[in-house]
């Protein structure tokens, strides 16, 4: 509801599809688990990923306001746990199919990731109360 009244998307819009995105990797482990290799590692670090997102997809959509440095924390450490364990999972995952798939796999997500970044830098508009005639 907060991006749509600022036009600006938050984290929920993302989190949602991601939470299960994880859920239905973990399913797929935890049914195809005799044909994955390392199986039980696989579901063991999606499974820890799960409540840290879904904590996070909360406090998102909340809005939740605790003392502030209490607050930061609480979020960083759960942003950490959830897309580490979730993203080590996956990596696991395509590993045991293909090696090489996954090593391009951690290749592009750094490249991705600046490219993302570089598109919204572009599209960033300077300061309004900024204007280059005055002094």
């Amino acid at each position: 509801m907060r991006e749509m009244l600022s036009g600006q998307p938050s984290w929920t819009s993302a989190l949602g599809p991601y939470l299960a995105f994880v859920t239905g990797l973990l399913f797929t482990v935890i049914v195809a688990s005799g044909s994955v290799a390392r199986s039980g590692t696989i579901i063991g670090l999606v499974a820890v990923s799960l409540p840290a997102l879904v904590a996070w997809l909360y406090i998102e959509s909340t809005g939740w306001m605790g003392p502030e440095p209490a607050c930061r924390v609480v979020r960083a450490v759960l942003m950490v746990i959830g897309l580490t364990c979730s993203l080590a999972g996956l990596v696991l995952t395509v590993w045991s199919f293909s090696p090489l798939g996954a090593f391009l796999m951690l290749v592009q997500l750094p490249v991705w990731y600046l490219v993302i970044g570089g598109v919204s830098f572009s599209r960033d508009e300077p300061d309004s109360g900024m204007d280059s005639g005055t002094t």
